[in-house]
C-alpha cells in the first residue's frame, strides 16, 4: 500500500495560511478515501455527529465530545462524517507549531498516548472552553488581515487550543493510570537536558553522552517515539529562543549570537536563515512571522 501525504493535496495547500488552516468538513479535503500520511499536526473537535475511518489501520469513531489529535506521521484512510455532524478541524504545520508553542516539554509523557489513543472524551467543562476559543480563532482567522497584530493573536488562541488539548490528554492519561514506557521516559529526559544546555551545547553526541548512549541509538529512539530526531529537536529549540530573543529582547543580533554560543553573527545568521528561510534581521522586522 502506497500513501501521500496531506500537505500535498491541493485543497489542503489553499486551507492552509501561515501554517495554519481552520476547517467545518472533511468534504473540504479530497483524497481521504486514499491513504494518506500526517504531514503535520490536526486537531479535530466532535460537538454532533460522528466522524469515523481507519487511523493506523485500526478503525476508529469520533463520537460527540471527544476531541482527537494526530502528528505526523499518522496514516488516515476512509475518513468520513455523519449528514449531522457537526465540529471543527485544525490544521498545523510542525514549524508553525514549534515556533509558537513551547509546549512539547509538557507533551512528552503523552506522546505515546497521543499516538496509541488519538481520540479521548472531553469534559463538558472543558468542551465550551474549547469551542470558545475555536469561536475566537475562527473570528481573527476569517476576519480583517489587515488589522495590527492579527497573525500574533492568532498564534495565542492557537496556543491555547494546543494547550487545552495537552491538557485534557493529560487528564485521561492520569485517570487511566498510564506510565510511561522506558523510551517516553528517555525522551523527557532528554528534552530537559536540552532545555537545560542547549545555549552552550548543539550537538547531539553531547546529550548521548550525559544520557551514557551512543549518538545513533538515541537518535533513533527520539525519532521513534516523537518523529524528530534528537538533532532537530536540538536545533528546533535553539532556533525558537532566538526567535523570542530576537522578538522581545533589545540585545542586538551579535549579542544574541553570542548569547546562544555560536562562534559569530554570521554562522548564527547562516544557522538562522537555513532553519527558517529568513535572516534574523527579517524576522525581527516582521511582526507577521
Amino acid at each position: 500500500m502506497t500513501t501521500d501525504t496531506i500537505t500535498n493535496v491541493s485543497p489542503a495547500r489553499r486551507l492552509i495560511h501561515n501554517g495554519l488552516g481552520v476547517f467545518y468538513s472533511i468534504s473540504q479535503l479530497s483524497g481521504f478515501h486514499t491513504p494518506f500520511t500526517i504531514g503535520m499536526t490536526m486537531l479535530v473537535v466532535c460537538e454532533n455527529g460522528e466522524l469515523s475511518g481507519t487511523i493506523d489501520l485500526v478503525k476508529r469513531t469520533m463520537r460527540p465530545g471527544s476531541i482527537m489529535v494526530l502528528r505526523r506521521g499518522h496514516i488516515i484512510h476512509d475518513i468520513h462524517e455523519s449528514d449531522d455532524f457537526r465540529g471543527f478541524f485544525i490544521l498545523a504545520e510542525d514549524e508553525r507549531l514549534d515556533s509558537h508553542l513551547p509546549m512539547m516539554s509538557y507533551m512528552a509523557p503523552c506522546l505515546a498516548y497521543f499516538r496509541d489513543n488519538p481520540i479521548v472524551p472531553i469534559p463538558e467543562s472543558e468542551l465550551e472552553n474549547l469551542k470558545m476559543l475555536h469561536e475566537l480563532l475562527r473570528r481573527k482567522y476569517t476576519g480583517r488581515s489587515d488589522m495590527p497584530y492579527n497573525q500574533l493573536t492568532v498564534n495565542a488562541v492557537c496556543e491555547a487550543l494546543f494547550y487545552e488539548a495537552v491538557g485534557i490528554y493529560t487528564t485521561v492519561m492520569n485517570r487511566r493510570n498510564y506510565s510511561p514506557s522506558r523510551r517516553e521516559e528517555l525522551l523527557s529526559r532528554f528534552i530537559e537536558l536540552v532545555d537545560t544546555d542547549f545555549r552552550r551545547e548543539r550537538t547531539v553526541s553531547y546529550y548521548a553522552k550525559k544520557l551514557c548512549l551512543s549518538p545513533k541509538h538515541l537518535s533513533t529512539v527520539i525519532k521513534n517515539i516523537s518523529g524528530l530526531t534528537a538533532g532537530e529537536w536540538i536545533d528546533r529549540k535553539v532556533v525558537l529562543e532566538a526567535k523570542l530573543m530576537l522578538r522581545n529582547s533589545g540585545l542586538t543580533i551579535q549579542e544574541i549570537s553570542t548569547a546562544l554560543n555560536f562562534s559569530n553573527q554570521s554562522f548564527f545568521g547562516k544557522y538562522f536563515k537555513h532553519l527558517t528561510g529568513l535572516s534574523p534581521r527579517e524576522f525581527r522586522s516582521n511582526t507577521d512571522v
